[in-house]
């Protein structure tokens, strides 16, 4: 359990670097928008530092896999969530993003509640769980897929929740890939980290990881571009971890402690995360001086649209003839 609590640490931090360094490269990128997304890969794989952010983080992924193999869900996913002290206080020094008073609260409660997720660890009943279903994860993730396009189609009716749903799609795209992070971590606890590899390359685990990830990248990335990481990635987290614990116990078999005590010092952790995480998430579009959310029903398109008709406006007075005629 000790190693697992390391790793779990561990992985959080490095996968919290990882997005810290995506952040300011994307902020170095010109605009684009997941609905463009052969060009947004151009733009993005283009940059040294991007992928430079995407390898740190993959390899923050490795090491949470081997946390799961150690370590039950509810744990690995609030330590993960302990991470973001780690991503706010670094986007408040590094890339200078305001840290105002309901921010505080919020890392004050995420802080109080991983003191009790590890008071919750005193007993022995803490179930790793590891006998999952690839069919349920299949199942899970059809469902996710669906969720997150109904999420899609309400923003383009209402615009002004743009902002709030890519946090929201992305950690529920996020919570499908740690579905196939966890799936893969049921392998390695069996037969052992060079042992598994064929079996995880010869199940549906790392796929389902690729392409929800792939996903959630395209949604991250175009929200952290539009706004605050200390935002972004906070509602992110929450989203995909309380998924991955809600989801993932029911599809991995994971127990809650037997002991009345350390179940609800769990319990109670869990939720403070979340609502800590939550705290940080909201304190940050709410604050002066934060650029407003988008308000583009497609998510990004709409300063696209104005380069192209500037283009075209452009293209007209080249050719002398005023825009709009047809002569």
């Amino acid at each position: 359990m000790l190693a697992g609590i390391g790793l779990s640490l561990l992985s959080a931090v490095v996968i919290n670097a990882g997005n810290l360094i995506e952040k300011v490269a994307v902020d170095r990128l010109p605009g684009f928008s997941a609905r463009r997304t052969a060009k947004m890969l151009r733009i993005l794989l283009s940059s040294r530092l991007w992928l430079l952010g995407v390898v740190v983080s993959v390899t923050g992924l490795v090491v949470q896999v081997m946390a799961f193999s150690l370590a039950p869900i509810s744990v690995v996913q609030s330590l993960f969530c302990g991470g973001l002290v780690f991503l706010v206080v670094a986007s408040r020094l590094y890339l200078h993003e305001p840290l105002h008073r309901i921010e505080l609260i919020g890392l004050a409660v995420v802080v109080l509640a991983l003191l009790l997720v590890s008071l919750s660890l005193a007993g022995t009943s803490n179930d790793v769980g590891l006998s999952g279903s690839v069919t349920a994860v299949l199942i899970a993730a059809a469902a996710t897929a669906v969720a997150v396009g109904g999420i899609f189609l309400v923003v383009r009716r209402v615009a002004v929740l743009a902002s709030f749903a890519t946090g929201i799609a992305a950690g529920l795209l996020y919570g499908v890939a740690a579905l196939g992070t966890k799936g893969a971590s049921t392998l390695v606890a069996r037969d052992g980290l060079v042992g598994s590899v064929p079996h995880v390359f010869a199940s549906p685990y790392p796929y389902v990881f690729l392409v929800f990830c792939g996903l959630g990248t395209l949604v991250f990335q175009t929200g952290l571009q539009r706004g605050r990481i200390g935002v972004i990635g906070p509602l992110t987290n929450v989203v995909a971890s309380a998924y991955l614990v809600a989801v993932g116990m029911a599809v991995f078999g994971g127990r809650l402690p037997g002991s009345p005590v350390e179940l609800t010092f769990r319990l109670i952790g869990f939720a403070g995360v979340l609502v800590g995480s939550c705290l940080l998430a909201g304190g940050g579009f709410s604050a002066v001086g934060f650029a407003a959310p988008v308000t583009e029903p497609d998510l990004g398109l709409g300063p696209i649209i104005e380069a192209e008709v500037e283009e075209l406006s452009k293209g007209s007075e080249a050719t002398g003839r005023p825009e709009g005629s047809s002569r």
